[in-house]
């Protein structure tokens, strides 16, 4: 009407940047037009919110869902072997000459002095207590239970043989592996501990579910090698197989096997006092003469098959 209004403009943004400029007598039109928008929205993402949750919340029951979104693995391990000479079962190889000649030390000295070196390997026999702990919603079946061969060597000659009483253990299932065997399998341990019996899988199973604890205690065994290995778990989960490996720590299990000759050999008295003595006594002890893994008729017929 021939009249000028000075120009106003007024910047609108969405997520995308500034989209457009509008003269002064649109203003209040996009002020009604930006709370219409923004009550649209708030209304779609309430309703969103509530189909997710909705669906979240019926799928929490799905044990499915629950194991596809848990974390780590099927079974959660705890081992602990006996790391050192106090609460050893059996024997003990060390580089060196701990003991001179003629020397005898009390147990709970030569425990102390051999608990500050980390180059001991258990000699003969490893004892290992593995706790297993359900970490899904569906039951996981242990099927079996095997050795994977880290390195395996004939034990060199030379070091010190140590020989300490066992000192026993409590754990609910008991399971020994003869690393000597050309495949060793998972075998009953025999109650009074003179020898590994049949094939354990072959009369029991295994089933874990969420939150259930189950004991192993392990005896691993050889005469003839210095081995390390781990402990592969064969699960299945739902009829879907896997597998769990079970190490000891960051580190492989180790046993060693008897070597053809010592420097020196190490034995305990009745008293609890340790002196020098001869070699084929002190293996004598620990494997028998000849020295060898003790096995049942039963695990003797399974192994030839």
């Amino acid at each position: 009407m021939g009249e000028n209004r000075p120009e106003v403009r007024q910047q609108v943004r969405s997520g995308r940047g500034s989209v457009n400029t509008v003269a002064a007598g649109d203003v209040d039109t996009v002020q009604v037009t930006n709370h219409y928008h923004r009550a649209k929205w708030t209304g779609v993402i309430t309703c969103a919110s509530a189909v997710a949750f909705g669906v979240v919340y019926y799928l929490a029951g799905d044990p499915d869902v629950r194991d596809a979104l848990a974390s780590g693995p099927p079974l959660s391990v705890t081992v602990q072997t006996d790391d050192t000479t106090l609460d050893h079962n059996g024997a003990w190889f060390f580089p060196g000459r701990p003991l001179s000649a003629g020397q005898t030390l009390p147990a709970d000295q030569v425990a102390a002095i051999m608990s500050k070196r980390s180059d001991g390997v258990d000699t003969y026999g490893t004892t290992t207590r593995v706790t297993l702990e359900g970490n899904r919603h569906h039951t996981v079946d242990i099927t079996g239970i095997h050795i994977k061969v880290r390195s395996k060597a004939v034990p060199a000659p030379g070091g010190t043989l140590l020989v300490y009483p066992s000192q026993g253990e409590d754990t609910n299932i008991r399971i020994g592996f003869n690393l000597d065997e050309a495949v060793p399998v998972p075998r009953n341990v025999d109650p009074s501990d003179k020898g590994f019996g049949s094939r354990y899988f072959d009369g029991h199973s295994v089933s874990v579910k969420k939150g259930e604890i189950v004991n192993f205690g392990f005896s691993f065994q050889t005469v003839t090698w210095d081995i390390t290995y781990d402990l592969v778990l064969d699960e299945v989960i739902d009829g879907r197989r896997t597998t769990q490996t079970v190490t000891n720590g960051s580190r492989p299990f180790h046993t060693r096997g008897i070597a053809k000759a010592y420097d020196q050999a190490l034995d305990t008295d009745y008293q609890g006092t340790f002196s020098v003595t001869d070699s084929a006594d002190a293996t004598a002890q620990i494997c028998g003469t000849p020295c060898k893994v003790w096995l049942d008729q039963v695990s003797a017929s399974a192994t030839a098959k």
